[in-house]
Order: C-alpha cells, then sequence, then structure tokens
C-alpha cells in the first residue's frame, strides 16, 4: 500500500488534476478540494489548511482500505448494511418531500380543545400546580389590611392592589401561569414552610411572618397530583400529537396510493397463493 504525496502550483478545483495524494488505488485530487480552498487565505493558512485535510483524507482510506482487509469474510453482510441504509435514507427522503408539500401547519382552537377532550386521561398530574401571587411587605407597614383586602381581587381592585405594591417598592411575584407548588413556595421562607404538612388554601389570603416581614400569600387556582393537566399548560403538546398525526396519514395515504397504481399498472405483482 503505498502513499504518495505531491506539490501543486496552483489550486483550482475545476482544471487542476494534480494528486495530491495517493492510498492503494485511491487519489485525491485538487479539483477534489472543494470550494473551501478557492477562498482569500493567507498562502500559510492555504498550506495548513491543505495539510490537515489531506492528512485526514489519507487516514480516513487506511481505515477503510484495513477494514476492507479484516472484515472481507463479512463483505457481503456490510453490503447488505449498506443497501438497507441507502433504502432507509431514500424512503425518509421521499416521506419528507411529501410531507413538506402537503402538511398543513396550522391549528385551529376546536382542534386542540377537541383533541384534549378526547384524550384527558393521557394528561395526568404528577404533582401540584397552582396560579397565585406573593407579596413581601415589612411588618410595620400600616395599611396590611387594606392590602390583603385587594389582594386577589380582579379589575378595579387588582389594579389597586399592583399599584400599593409598586408604590411601596414592595416584592411582588405573580404566577399568572400554572407553576409547579414547589417553585411557588419556594419563594416564601425555607424555615416556615418546611414543617408545614397542608398546602396554602385555595381563594384565601395567607399571611406568614418572618423577621421583621410579613408575607401575603394568595393562590387563585390549584390542581392537584391525579387532576387533568390545564389544557393551557399541555397545548404545545397537543399541537405536536396533530402534527405527528398528519405526517403519519400523509405517508400511509400515498404509500396506499403508489401501491395501488403500481398494482394496476403491473409495475409490481404480488404471488402469495
Amino acid at each position: 500500500m503505498g502513499l504518495v504525496l505531491a506539490g501543486c502550483s496552483r489550486l483550482n478545483p475545476f482544471t487542476d488534476h494534480t494528486v495530491l495524494a495517493r492510498v492503494g488505488e485511491k487519489e485525491l485530487l485538487v479539483m477534489d478540494l472543494g470550494p473551501a480552498f478557492a477562498s482569500d487565505l493567507t498562502p500559510q493558512d492555504s498550506i495548513k489548511l491543505l495539510e490537515s485535510y489531506v492528512d485526514m483524507w489519507v487516514k480516513k482510506q487506511l481505515k477503510v482500505q484495513e477494514a476492507e482487509r479484516l472484515f472481507s469474510a463479512s463483505s457481503a453482510d456490510i453490503e447488505q448494511m449498506v443497501e438497507d441504509y441507502r433504502n432507509s435514507l431514500l424512503s425518509h427522503k421521499l416521506d419528507q418531500y411529501y410531507v413538506d408539500n402537503l402538511l398543513d401547519t396550522a391549528f385551529t382552537a376546536k382542534e386542540i380543545t377537541d383533541y384534549y377532550n378526547e384524550h384527558k386521561a393521557d394528561f395526568v398530574l404528577d404533582r401540584m400546580i397552582v396560579k397565585g401571587s406573593i407579596v413581601e411587605l415589612p411588618a410595620v407597614y400600616r395599611q396590611r389590611q387594606k392590602l390583603k383586602d385587594l389582594m386577589g381581587g380582579s379589575g378595579e381592585k387588582e389594579q389597586d392592589f399592583v399599584d400599593m405594591c409598586q408604590k411601596n417598592d414592595f416584592q411582588l411575584s405573580e404566577f399568572t401561569e400554572w407553576t409547579d407548588y414547589g417553585d411557588f413556595i419556594s419563594h416564601l421562607p425555607v424555615e416556615k414552610m418546611r414543617d408545614r404538612k397542608d398546602p396554602i388554601p385555595v381563594g384565601q389570603v395567607q399571611e406568614i411572618s418572618y423577621g421583621d416581614q410579613v408575607y401575603l400569600v394568595y393562590v387563585s387556582e390549584c390542581r392537584k397530583a391525579g387532576d387533568t393537566i390545564p389544557m393551557e399548560r399541555v397545548k404545545e403538546v397537543v399541537k405536536r400529537v396533530i402534527f405527528n398525526q398528519r405526517r403519519q396519514e400523509i405517508v400511509r395515504n400515498y404509500e396506499d396510493s403508489i401501491y395501488r397504481s403500481a398494482l394496476e399498472n403491473h409495475v409490481a405483482e404480488i404471488n402469495i397463493n
């Protein structure tokens, strides 16, 4: 197995047939280098890039030839694997062609809602999730009761609550989307929550004192482990499921179509009886 390196005066991948390297009967020509070597590189960078590329090519060819020598007895199996892989790639490429041309990627609210309602048994919570808010304020704040009365309200009461928190620079954490209960209470003093057995009740403002601070906690909604996951939390999952169903239907339809056409036009023939 011989190895020959040859220099070249110029790199023109379209006309130059200079042999840069040879491993056995395989040759690497300048024209095989591709567009990477046609860029505006300095002579030093071009030489480094060329040397690196040639080295990798030689090593690859040596490995292939060594593998052919060692596994020549199983060449039939390898050829079958290559054929199977090629067929798999072509089949996947054809699937993707039909999907790209026929797949509708728009989802209506009704489609999502209908699928969710028909498959609620598939969407079950394994932990508690909540919506709500937490505000931290000094224990000496005199209008604490007014703030509690506004907390959890809607409309003007909700806006007045937010305005009071912002005006007094209170730390307000709002959880308008479903949040794991553990993440929710992580905003509260660990020492106060560690031994608490019951979850914070829904619809009631809870007051938790800790040092010179007070935490007002309000849980507006709650879903427990075993309950159905709210639709807004699994909306993207439902979209992916519908997308995959549409994709599978397209592939199945075109497979059936070319199958029937092949039989009708005698391109394919089945003899199993």
